[in-house]
């Protein structure tokens, strides 16, 4: 068909038919791209608005959760635990100890690694080497700062590789002041 049949054709229609094929079309114009565009862009927003409803009702229940957690201590509060007052080194190294077996540690090796004086006090800096998990590692220098205020730990490396997983080594460099003798 060329042009000129189409147009004749047109041409020939009533005023009634031709009214009818522009409603058709402009029909087809409207819901064609409605149903192949919005409607399922508006359900997958429905679904996503869903979704986040059901998120925000999880982050709620998991926050109330958490506070019920946090209003109660876990553990009851231990009994204080100082170093030595006395002059000598394995006072200060028995109390260190004392807390790696509290938290499961292994000493692999202390070591001095000399020490200053300063007026009333020794100032004595000590290498420790751990083989320890990270959880317990954790625990033992959560344990020596809140008992130990004079033990300081000045550094951490904690290494660990495939023949040592789960555990690893760590190593620690602590100062610690001792009363000097009178």
């Amino acid at each position: 068909m060329d042009i000129k049949t189409i147009r004749s054709k047109i041409k020939s229609l009533s005023q009634r038919e031709k009214i009818i094929a522009v409603v058709t079309l402009t029909a087809i114009a409207v819901i064609v791209p409605y149903m192949l565009l919005y409607s399922p862009s508006s359900v997958n927003i429905k679904n996503k608005q869903q979704t986040l409803q059901n998120l925000k009702k999880e982050i709620e229940a998991i926050n109330a959760a958490l506070a019920s957690q946090t209003a109660f201590p876990k553990e009851p509060v231990a009994e204080k635990i100082e170093l030595p007052e006395a002059e000598d080194l394995s006072g200060m190294l028995a109390a260190i100890s004392r807390e790696a077996t509290i938290a499961n540690v292994d000493f692999v090796s202390i070591a001095p690694e000399g020490f200053e004086h300063k007026n009333k006090f020794i100032e004595l800096k000590v290498k420790i080497e751990l083989r320890v998990k990270f959880r317990e590692l954790y625990d033992f220098v959560k344990n020596v700062e809140t008992r130990h205020e004079l033990f300081l730990i000045q550094e951490l490396k904690f290494e660990t590789n495939a023949t040592l997983y789960p555990s690893g080594i760590a190593l620690l460099k602590a100062v610690t002041y001792l009363r000097k003798k009178e």
